[in-house]
């Protein structure tokens, strides 16, 4: 059985001479110590465990006496607690138990966002800390999950309004403040009994025109771009469209060795029940691309001095919206036009939406029950492509 105290330890001594007060646990003879945030100006201030010669000695001792005492239960709350290590058991004792109260904001942040991997998903992983870290901007550190109430939600949707954020900025920093709110509910940290979200009306995303028109496609695909950049930002474009609007991400992650495309999206995986594999043939107009970019030794698309991710979205950053001044699109033009005008075109050819959504990986809804009979394969997505390119020639 654990044995658990309340220690300093002299040889970890603060450089300004003070001593971080700890609890400390020894079991399995190892003995692993948690430091606390209470602080003591000379080891000669804390004797048996209980801080002495203070003025403020109650109110530490007190405090001091609770966490303990959360240790002790957590601890007899952890079965078959003689398997584990002392190392092993004390990263159980740190770490947040599912239905612990009283957890700040802050820290059901950070333990959300540690389930991100930040290299993986670093575009998603830095959306969620710069939204959620603007609501601990306007809330204050500290505030407990059961503070926050639909008052406060609602004040802190009028302080981002009064920040001349567009709406669908708002939109977003709403959408991803209330996921983190639901994870905590999840992991019953919390129990509303009104949800924070009542009667809040988050402004709509300001929808806009990303698509292009085949014409606009073709265009781009046979303008003579004199520029460098331009023609690697052309080539990107195309290739995510020929690949049914394959992220980014998951083209510089694929394979390419083979005449076939099979992948999970990385932007979906670890959001959605169950593994979604889209699997279809490498289309003919792919392959001259490929074949420029591929590495032969790894199979990877490497776009020539562009050689990951973010020097790649860099690029695009700074060159798609030329590449659609050059062609003449006056509407917004991002990469992700590639993936919307794929559907959109196939959706014009009256190609099923079922068909579309497997091709570009997107889960088929639940409010379309009779897609629960149908099972989309490969050969209704290599059907697909192949009509939606022909349409190009």
């Amino acid at each position: 059985m654990a044995y658990l105290f309340i220690t300093i330890v002299p040889n970890l001594m603060l450089k300004n001479g003070k001593h971080t007060v700890r609890i400390a646990i020894t079991h399995s003879g190892q003995t692993r110590y948690i430091p606390t945030d209470i602080t003591i100006d000379s080891d000669k201030e804390l004797k048996n465990g209980r801080v002495i010669k203070r003025p403020d000695k109650d109110f530490l001792n007190t405090k001091l006496n609770r966490i303990l005492n959360l240790y002790e239960e957590r601890c007899m709350n952890i079965q078959h607690i003689d398997c584990l290590s002392c190392t092993q058991l004390v990263k159980m004792l740190k770490s947040p138990i599912m239905g612990e109260k009283h957890r700040k904001f802050e820290d059901v942040l950070a333990e959300f966002l540690s389930q991100i991997d930040e290299e993986d998903r670093k575009k998603t992983y830095k959306l969620y800390k710069l939204a959620n870290e603007r609501f601990l901007e306007f809330i204050g550190s500290g505030i407990l999950m059961e503070h926050i109430t639909p008052i406060r939600v609602n004040k802190y949707l009028i302080y981002l309004q009064k920040s001349k954020l567009s709406s669908t900025t708002i939109n977003i920093y709403m959408t991803l403040l209330k996921v983190v709110i639901n994870y905590a509910i999840d992991m019953k940290y919390v129990k509303y009994e009104i949800d924070p979200f009542t009667k809040i009306k988050v402004p709509a995303a300001k929808k806009r025109e990303t698509q292009i028109t085949v014409e606009e496609l073709k265009a781009i695909r046979d303008t003579d771009l004199k520029h460098y950049n331009l023609n690697v930002t052309r080539d990107i474009f195309m290739l995510t469209y020929y690949l049914a609007g394959m992220n980014l991400v998951d083209m510089l992650a694929h394979d390419f060795r083979r005449n076939e495309i099979s992948y999970i999206r990385k932007k979906t995986k670890n959001t959605k029940e169950g593994e979604f594999q889209i699997t279809f043939a490498v289309p003919d107009e792919a392959k001259p691309l490929i074949e420029k970019y591929m590495d032969k030794t790894t199979g990877k698309i490497v776009f020539g001095k562009y050689k990951n991710y973010t020097s790649c979205y860099n690029l695009l950053a700074r060159k798609i919206k030329e590449l659609g001044n050059v062609i003449g699109i006056n509407h917004h033009f991002t990469l992700y036009s590639a993936r919307k005008s794929f559907v959109q075109h196939g959706y014009d050819l009256g190609i099923p939406l079922s068909t579309l959504e497997y091709c570009i990986g997107q889960s088929m809804k639940e409010d379309r029950p009779i897609f629960n009979y149908v099972t989309i394969m490969k050969k209704h997505a290599d059907k697909a492509i192949r009509e939606i390119l022909d349409n190009l020639k």
